[in-house]
């Protein structure tokens, strides 16, 4: 808010969904919304009606790195709260409700798993959130404030947590955590409402450390309907304990090689497993894992191979066997709507959900149908009118239903324009306000012929893959000046308010695929130049003032993944996908590679970094 004026956000997606590779999925307690995360760290919310129909509803922003779980963080019936974490130690409180963003902070950690856990402090209910990840410790965060309270650590073989599982009591007023470290060490800790109420305490050490040899742990399930087992699912078999000593009471191994990825209890006797490959499995187990059998336990201390297997019941599979570029994301939630409901949701890596109702598992061996299966896409394209992109009135091709389409852009709000570069390598610039109005307000205005007014200029002969106004970044550079980059290895200077070409670039042999602004402090000449980052793996320093590539850093031998600076040392640092580190002087051109042992180290101690994305847009 600037004054009486309110800047408002407007997303126009055009007709093609953005992508929505899938990393993590959850189902709010209510079951009318499923939350989803990505790797490109956007979240959707997805409602779900009672008929198991599926229409994406919001896309929240608030991430900057991958998705790496998400929770529910309020038991409350009319709050509908989750949290979501990433991998650049990014945790985000957002209500499902509106989508708004209650609270945000960032650690200096990596989470992979949160659970919720609520207490009671006399007549009042409190949630705590319990994380683990890449750190030797559980940390126990407050679910209101994502502050950090104390931590539950090992003094026995610390190390990272794989997974874990609360098990709440309810004859005492102690729950256990039960969690697999990365070298297969079972670790219970004891937590108690008075412990939990505590902020600011010391550490809680562990109560029990003993090794299962369950090595590649991919989860832990407690068993809601017994209360008594616990299913922990590693990447070649999994296992049933008895919750009470741990004691093993059953174990069954992949099916045809495949890799487990997780687990669940679907009933008292049955459990679903499900593989990287999207393939879930229900088992039967035998009479000794169930509690209320004459014959429970009667195959504690026999080793593995002498268990009574268990006996596959249904196979869930995806109908569609489109390749995916990474794993789906499987998870199993029962709950109540209206009646008691176990669904399975499968989250893939092109933006689509896959659901199965297995709240009724047939007694004979069969293969369970899918319930519902939709993407983000198919939603898009569902909808009606098609949904309008920025500068579709102006990108119509001949005898053509799609537009062209737009690949790179870039909004001046200090002149009210759009920036568009389109894949034929044009660029239009338009009036950004009246752009907008065009697809979002009918009237008169639709009908007049070239309307908004624009300017195009043409100059690549292929794609524009990206575009930087640097006044924008920095009052020292030209406001006249955009530039732009292209698939056809060029850079142009253009003068955005006459429209005029001013200088191409052509020192690159690869598509340029970002272009960044050196930070303030850097020489006198440097500060005039724009650094172009291509495909070829080479960098080069763009002279805007003389018109001239001034440094070409192109011995690179692997895709280049950050690019750092030392101005007080004139150096440009290039850090790429093997761990190398090149260290570049600005001025002259020279050299000192790195090896990928010291990379680390040299990195962390430099001031300014970019991270270059690995695809382009």
């Amino acid at each position: 808010m600037a004054g009486n004026s309110l800047v408002l956000p407007i997303v126009l997606w055009g007709r093609k969904a953005p992508t929505h590779c899938i990393s993590a999925v959850l189902l709010t307690d209510d079951g009318t919304t499923i939350v989803t995360g990505c790797h490109d760290g956007q979240i959707c919310l997805w409602d779900l009606s009672v008929e198991l129909e599926v229409n994406p509803r919001a896309l929240l922003f608030g991430h900057t790195a991958s998705i790496t779980c998400l929770s529910k963080a309020c038991a409350s019936s009319d709050k509908q709260y989750i949290v979501s974490a990433s991998e650049s130690g990014e945790m985000c409180l957002w209500d499902v409700n509106d989508g708004r963003c209650i609270e945000f902070t960032k650690l200096a950690c990596t989470h992979t798993g949160i659970q919720f856990y609520q207490f009671s402090v006399g007549n009042q209910r409190e949630g705590r959130l319990l994380c683990h990840g890449h750190y030797p410790e559980i940390l126990v965060v407050d679910a209101t404030s994502l502050e950090v309270l104390y931590s539950l650590v090992s003094k026995i073989s610390p190390d990272w947590i794989s997974s874990m599982s609360i098990i709440r009591s309810h004859r005492t007023q102690e729950d256990t955590v039960v969690a697999l470290s990365v070298t297969g060490i079972l670790k219970v800790w004891i937590v108690t409402s008075e412990i939990s109420g505590m902020q600011d305490t010391e550490p809680i050490f562990e109560e029990e450390s003993k090794p299962i040899y369950c090595q590649n742990c991919q989860s832990i399930s407690f068993c809601a309907f017994t209360q008594r087992s616990l299913l922990v699912v590693c990447s070649k078999y999994w296992r049933v304990f008895d919750a009470g000593d741990y004691s093993l009471l059953c174990s069954g191994p992949s099916e045809n090689g495949q890799t487990w990825t997780g687990g669940d209890f679907v009933s008292a006797d049955k459990v679903i497993i499900w593989t990287e490959n999207g393939q879930s499995y229900i088992y039967k187990l035998p009479a000794s894992c169930l509690p209320a059998s004459d014959s429970f336990r009667s195959d504690v201390g026999k080793a593995v191979e002498n268990l009574i297997p268990p006996v596959q019941h249904s196979l869930l599979d995806r109908a569609d066997k489109e390749l995916l570029i990474c794993p789906p994301v499987t998870r199993f939630f029962c709950g109540f709507k209206e009646h008691l409901h176990k669904l399975l949701i499968q989250g893939d890596s092109s933006g689509r959900l896959n659901i199965w109702n297995v709240s009724d598992t047939p007694d004979k061996q069969e293969e369970l149908k899918m319930t519902t299966s939709i993407s983000l896409q198919e939603a898009f394209d569902k909808l009606n009118p098609c949904p309008a992109g920025i500068i579709d009135q102006l990108s119509v091709i001949p005898n053509s239903n799609e537009p062209l389409k737009v690949t790179a852009s870039v909004y001046i709000p200090a002149h009210g324009r759009l920036v568009c570069g389109r894949e034929d390598g044009s660029i239009i610039i338009v009036p950004a306000t009246q752009t907008a109005i065009v697809q979002l307000l009918q009237g008169e205005h639709m009908l007049r012929r070239g309307w908004p007014p624009h300017r195009t200029l043409r100059g690549h002969r292929n794609k524009v893959t990206c575009l930087l106004y640097p006044h924008q970044v920095s009052a020292r550079y030209d406001q006249r000046y955009l530039i732009s980059g292209g698939v056809d290895f060029s850079v142009i200077i253009w003068d955005i308010f006459s429209g005029e070409m001013k200088h191409i670039f052509c020192v690159h042999g690869g598509e340029i695929t970002q272009l960044l602004v050196p930070p303030e402090n850097c020489s006198a000449r440097v500060q005039h130049c724009i650094c172009s980052v291509a495909s070829d793996h080479s960098v080069g320093l763009l002279s805007l003032r003389e018109k001239k590539c001034i440094m070409l850093a192109s011995r690179h031998l692997f895709p280049i993944q950050v690019i750092k600076w030392r101005p007080s040392d004139d150096y440009l640092v290039v850090g790429c996908s093997d761990g190398s580190v090149y260290v570049w002087q600005m001025d002259t051109g020279k050299n000192k590679l790195f090896s990928s042992l010291s990379t680390k180290n040299y990195l962390n101690v430099l001031s300014f970094a970019v991270t270059v994305p690995n695809t382009l847009g």
